[in-house]
C-alpha cells in the first residue's frame, strides 16, 4: 500500500468528528463506521487537493500530510494554527460524531492520538507538513486496527 493511501484513511478517521451530517447513528457496526468515514474522507482530501493546486500528482503524494492538516482544519479538529483545538472540544466532537456503541471502544484510542501526536505538531513552513506524521501514524494505527 502507498503511503498516501495510507493517509486517506486518517482523515476518514478524522472527519467523523465534524462533518457528519446527521450526526452519529445511536448504533453502527464498525464496519459501518469505517465506510461513512472513507466516503467522507474523500471529499475532504478531494476539496483540500483542489484548492491546495498541486503541479503534478508526485508533488501531491509528498504533499499528502498537508493535506490532511487542511482538511482537519477546515473540519475544525485543528485551529486555524495547525493545532489541535482544546480538549473540551475535542470530547465534544467524539460526543457527538462517534456511534454510541463505539464509543467505549474508540473514544480512548483517539484521545491517545490527540494526547501523544497533538504535542508534535508545528505551524511552521515546512512544505511537507512533517510534524503531521506522528498523528497521521497514530490515526492509521486506530483506524486500521479498529475493527478487529
Amino acid at each position: 500500500m502507498k503511503p498516501w493511501s495510507l493517509s486517506l484513511i486518517i482523515v476518514a478517521v478524522i472527519i467523523v468528528y465534524v462533518d457528519w451530517t446527521e450526526g452519529a447513528p445511536p448504533e453502527a457496526t464498525c464496519k459501518e463506521f469505517v465506510a461513512s468515514l472513507t466516503k467522507k474522507q474523500l471529499g475532504g482530501i478531494s476539496g483540500c487537493s483542489k484548492s491546495m493546486k498541486f503541479k503534478n500528482p508526485k508533488e501531491k503524494s509528498a504533499k499528502m500530510n498537508c493535506i490532511l492538516k487542511c482538511v482537519l482544519i477546515k473540519e475544525k479538529l485543528l485551529n486555524a494554527e495547525g493545532q489541535f483545538v482544546g480538549a473540551e472540544e475535542f470530547e465534544g466532537f467524539i460526543e457527538e460524531f462517534v456511534p454510541a456503541n463505539l464509543k467505549e471502544m474508540a473514544a480512548p484510542k483517539f484521545r491517545n492520538c490527540r494526547e501523544t501526536a497533538g504535542a508534535s505538531l508545528s505551524n511552521t513552513d515546512d512544505e511537507f507538513c512533517k510534524s503531521y506524521d506522528p498523528l497521521i501514524k497514530c490515526m492509521l494505527d486506530v483506524i486500521g486496527n479498529l475493527c478487529k
